[in-house]
């Protein structure tokens, strides 16, 4: 949704072969987006690559849809050592791991994949530019949603960790979206664009939009007049125009005036809004049950 470009990580020791990767997904798009394919030719680069400029600050998210990983690299079981590294050490469920071979008998098929929580097996010589399209392709659709449905679980949680006061839970909310756009070392990452700001009572309460409240509130009130398409059975909506969309959770006994407003990369499907109306409704309710300062000042 925010990013340039979708990222495959690919990691073989021969040459050939992630050429061969290369050039079967050069010009491959998945939603209106290029993929980048990144290469390693071993563990140890894989792992350098993983905890920079491919990583993330939000532990168990990541920026890899898919990663194609050789078993036998520096050491007969160096690629199994890294699918491991990536579900247990970095707590990674995202990627789509496929592993390839060379030699099947070093790794059964079925072993594999009950030990490793990885997402498909193929023998090299079964690595076809169908095949491969094919394996991307399914494996992106599954990436982005698993992946999205993650973070917000892991925004949520700490916004409710964080629930006591709005102007904590403002502060949350705007260092979750500022995580978005930087690597483990917390260098800018250069193939996301995030725009996203949630407004309550038409101002501007975390996120980012740029430094630009007044923009954020006016594309809002221009979202808002335009028809909206429900979600769920509680009233709540969205509008999409172009890349922009808007959520909006109108203010009930339980649920503060909320909305959220982004501006993506290519629009949103339909699965990533209904996620992020969640999201919303429930940043909507704890906003409504967080202690403001007037309420503070009277219960003292």
């Amino acid at each position: 949704m925010f990013a340039k470009e979708i990222t495959v990580l690919a990691v073989d020791d021969e040459p050939d072969v992630l050429s061969v990767t290369k050039l079967a997904l050069r010009n491959m798009t998945v939603g209106g987006l290029p993929l980048n394919v990144h290469t390693a030719t071993s563990k140890a680069e894989a792992i350098e690559l993983l905890n920079g400029p491919l990583g993330s600050q939000v532990r168990g998210i990541s920026r890899i849809a898919v990663a194609f990983i050789d078993v036998v690299m520096e050491t007969d079981l160096a690629g199994l050592e890294l699918c491991q590294y990536i579900r247990e050490t970095m707590g990674n469920k995202i990627t789509q791991i496929y592993v390839r071979t060379g030699q099947p008998g070093v790794a059964p098929e079925r072993a594999v994949i009950d030990r490793y929580d990885i997402t498909g097996y193929l023998a090299k010589v079964e690595a076809t530019e169908e095949k491969l399209y094919s394996l991307v392709r399914a494996g992106i659709r599954t990436a982005l949603v698993t992946g999205l449905s993650l973070g917000l679980g892991e925004a949520t949680a700490a916004l409710i960790n964080a629930g006591r006061s709005r102007e904590t839970l403002a502060g949350v909310l705007t260092m979750f979206v500022a995580s978005l756009q930087r690597d483990p070392r917390g260098e800018p990452l250069q193939n996301v664009d995030v725009r996203m700001c949630c407004i309550s009572d038409g101002q501007v309460i975390g996120g980012d939009w740029n430094e630009d409240d007044a923009d954020a509130v006016a594309v809002r009130q221009r979202l808002a007049a335009k028809p909206g398409t429900p979600v769920g059975s509680s009233g709540d909506s969205y509008v999409t125009d172009g890349n922009d969309f808007l959520i909006q959770v109108a203010a009930g006994p339980e649920t503060a005036d909320m909305a959220l407003l982004a501006r993506g990369t290519v629009p949103a499907p339909h699965i990533e809004l209904q996620l992020l109306a969640q999201f919303t409704r429930s940043l909507a309710a704890l906003w409504q049950n967080a202690a403001t300062p007037e309420r503070e000042l009277v219960s003292a």
